[in-house]
């Protein structure tokens, strides 16, 4: 008895995990890549005072650019505080070498101005001027959730449905793949999800029938749509690939689950009903095998013609890698709001911390609690008095660190930090289109039906007269 409730809950536990995976993990490209600014991108090539003249003749203001960064500190320029901060700009890990990164693609061919949202159209205008006087630019797209995408993908799922002979067992095992279109929505990862949808059909085919499960797992063709569609989403990205291998360990385990409950419910009957033929006599080159196959195909040509027709293919033939507040990855190595206040603890705190301690000469990771106490002079009536003046690194200090951004007299990019909340900047693509890769990808996905299509009429020479 607790062996067959394990052989019903793992599988449930697995395929419920999976969906969570997927969707904890899931990579959505929609809206502009920072809350409140669009990125003029220039060829770095261009001199920075010819950019700023154009951008600022199209009528913009308050743009955001790596000439116009200062000390980020709210003190008097000759201050001790501001002083030493100065002096230590340069440091290769220091946070202000670092938050240059935001000024640059990941590749270095382009520098970015960030122009507040409102002025898009000025944008434009200036990205033109750029243009028409021979320079690389463009500005970044802005995008909508692609909705056709799980649509297709859903669509082509009923389709099979109807196809099936076991209708509910098909659109228990389209699930998961259906789902992660919707959390993954690019156009060569659903051209993968409509290669696992068939090789799941071709299963459904064979349900009920003696040996199906040595069946499934040894089939070439099974194995080949299976195998192609994973290889498909790794080759989109290895993010994506990760996430649909998950997906298709989700929808392993819904069809396990699904031949346990009906072993189990086989139990209760003295008699069950056997189909005469085992699942090694199934043959796939039924009317209704090929007219899924022959759907397949057309569902992948419907996507690369969405494709084809997107502003994004006809706008990005190199994908820029640009920074955002939309997708976060520790690894990109763009400093975050955190990392600026604890900077400030260290740029105001130096003056006043040992220099004889080789650690306390470094900037350090400040953690709560941290506390440093220095003597202050002052001069009254009395003449000058001494006291003590401490502070600590705690909430209070994060707080008041992060209010005193609006009070910097310059277009600082912490600024930009500021109004995205506590997202981390990582990079992310300036289209979801994904151009001519994604195209090459599509073209391998629908080459993959048309094969076995070629080959079936070649074999048979006619379509075969068995539904």
């Amino acid at each position: 008895m607790r062996s067959s409730v394990k052989k019903i809950f793992i599988p449930a536990g697995i395929a419920a995990v999976s969906i969570i995976v997927i969707f904890l993990f899931r990579t959505v490209q929609s809206g502009s890549l920072w809350k409140g600014y669009r990125i003029i991108y220039v060829s770095a090539d261009c001199d920075n005072k010819y950019a700023e003249t154009v951008i600022e003749e199209a009528g913009c203001s308050g743009v955001i650019d790596l000439a116009s960064q200062y000390i980020p500190l709210t003190l008097a320029a000759d201050t001790p505080e501001v002083s030493l901060a100065a002096a230590g700009a340069a440091e290769k890990d220091g946070y202000l070498s670092k938050r240059t990164a935001y000024f640059f693609d990941k590749g270095g061919k382009y520098q970015l101005y960030y122009v507040p949202e409102g002025q898009t159209e000025k944008a434009e205008a200036a990205v033109q001027s750029f243009l028409q006087a021979g320079i690389g630019a463009g500005i970044d797209t802005q995008t909508d959730y692609p909705w056709m995408i799980p649509v297709i993908c859903f669509l082509f799922a009923v389709f099979l449905v109807f196809l099936s002979a076991h209708r509910v067992v098909f659109a228990c095992f389209s699930a998961v793949p259906v789902f992660f279109s919707t959390c993954m929505p690019f156009y060569s990862a659903a051209s993968s999800v409509c290669l696992l949808l068939y090789a799941l059909f071709l299963v459904q085919q064979v349900w009920g029938r003696k040996n199906a499960a040595e069946f499934i797992l040894t089939n070439g063709t099974v194995l080949l749509f299976t195998v192609s569609s994973l290889v498909i989403a790794v080759m989109t990205s290895v993010s994506c690939g990760l996430i649909f291998a998950d997906a298709v360990a989700g929808t392993a385990a819904v069809v396990y689950l699904l031949f346990q409950a009906e072993q189990k419910h086989d139990e209760k009957y003295s008699f069950v009903p056997v189909m005469i033929r085992s699942a090694d006599a199934a043959q796939f080159r039924t009317k209704k095998a090929k007219r899924g196959l022959a759907a397949c195909a057309a569902f992948i040509v419907v996507l690369t013609g969405i494709l084809l027709l997107s502003a994004d293919f006809s706008r990005v033939s190199k994908r820029l890698q640009l920074p955002s507040a939309r997708t976060g990855n520790i690894t990109d190595g763009l400093p975050s709001l955190d990392d600026y206040v604890a900077w400030c603890w260290n740029a105001r705190t130096m003056p006043y911390r040992s220099l004889h301690d080789s650690d306390e000469r470094e900037q350090q990771k400040p953690k709560d609690g941290d506390s440093v106490v220095f003597t202050h002079y002052s001069e009254s009536d009395k003449g000058i008095t001494e006291s003590d003046t401490a502070m600590k690194f705690d909430a209070s200090f994060r707080k008041e660190a992060v209010a005193q951004i609006d009070e910097l007299n310059f277009p600082a990019v912490e600024k930009l930090l500021k109004k995205q909340g506590r997202a981390r900047a990582g990079y992310a693509f300036s289209a979801s289109g994904g151009g001519t890769a994604y195209l090459l990808l599509m073209i391998i996905s629908f080459c993959i039906p048309m094969f076995f299509l070629a080959h079936i009429y070649l074999l048979t020479g006619r379509w075969s007269k068995t539904k």
